[in-house]
């Protein structure tokens, strides 16, 4: 059972500590979250948020912080939870990225990607929130291609190009999972995807939401293929955080990885010290990862 810590609302100088820490007590990777910028002049929080998302929470670049925390660790991987890849608008730049971190990292990155639910990160990138689907889907075939042998072209929906090369490519395929809820969402991560990126479930849900992604590998013929699923387990009816047996059960229903958090969720607070972070961590891993 591997187990994944879900860095959020940390300073990058703090999330490096974080990572080396997670590294040593015996987590598989750290994970951490992708916003460009958080209006102030809305109300809006994310949906998908157990809490009340502040909009001056901290996010960090995942490119800058995840080479910093790669290149300080020997064994932990990094992954995007999740990137918001459509509005981002050029998949050369993403795929170049990429490609440069798992090439220094020995192939320890893993990318997470979603639509994201913020119209206003659309907006300022000037991307049509309408097409933010077929977008992410088709940037995701991009860069497929691209870190594949080159030169590749393109001629889609929403991107062209002619042959070209994009080097340096990675020494073997990046992961992309993606981040998803709604059903249609949960199929679609089934049909495209290498893995998907739960937020945070109860282990009442996990069943249907996994039936629905492998309803999308069978209609995709794609399930003969290696699919990971990771999710974080939300706190349980009384309030109790998951307990090993918890863990334990969530894998006998096929989920092969868990992310842990975000630590502010799992501690039910909105802003955790830095002090409490680390005293979470490894708690966690003692009481936990040192019993599974």
């Amino acid at each position: 059972m591997k187990f994944w810590l879900h860095i959020h609302n940390t300073p990058p100088e703090q999330g490096m500590e974080l990572a080396v820490m997670a590294e040593q007590l015996g987590f598989e990777g750290v994970v951490s979250d992708d916003h460009w910028f958080m209006p102030a002049s809305t109300d809006t929080h994310d949906p998908n948020e157990r809490a009340p998302l502040p909009m001056d929470y901290v996010f960090p670049d995942i490119f800058a912080f995840g080479g910093a925390v790669l290149a300080r660790t020997r064994t932990l991987k990094f992954g995007s939870c999740i990137m918001v890849l459509a509005n981002r608008t050029n998949p050369f730049l993403v795929a170049k990225a990429a490609a440069t971190l798992a090439r220094l990292s020995d192939n320890r990155f893993v990318m997470g990607v979603g639509t994201g639910w913020m119209r206003d990160e659309y907006d300022m990138a000037g991307v049509p929130w309408e097409s933010r689907v077929p977008r992410t889907v088709e940037m995701m075939e991009i860069l497929r291609k691209l870190w594949a042998e080159g030169p590749v072209e393109h001629h889609g929906r929403y991107f062209d190009f002619p042959p070209t090369y994009a080097e340096p490519r990675p020494s073997q395929p990046i992961p992309i999972y993606m981040g998803s809820v709604v059903p249609a969402a949960l199929r679609r991560t089934g049909m495209v995807a290498d893995g998907w990126m739960g937020m945070t479930s109860r282990l009442s849900e996990l069943a249907d939401q996994m039936a629905l992604i492998n309803q999308g590998r069978d209609e995709a013929g794609r399930a003969d293929r290696p699919f990971e699923f990771m999710v974080g387990l939300a706190r349980s009816g009384d309030g109790s955080l998951p307990s090993v047996d918890d863990y334990v059960r969530a894998a006998e229903l096929g989920v092969t990885q868990h992310h842990v958090g975000p630590i502010d969720h799992a501690l039910g607070v909105l802003r955790s010290g830095f002090d409490d972070k680390k005293r979470f961590i490894e708690e966690f891993a003692h009481c936990i990862i040192g019993a599974v």
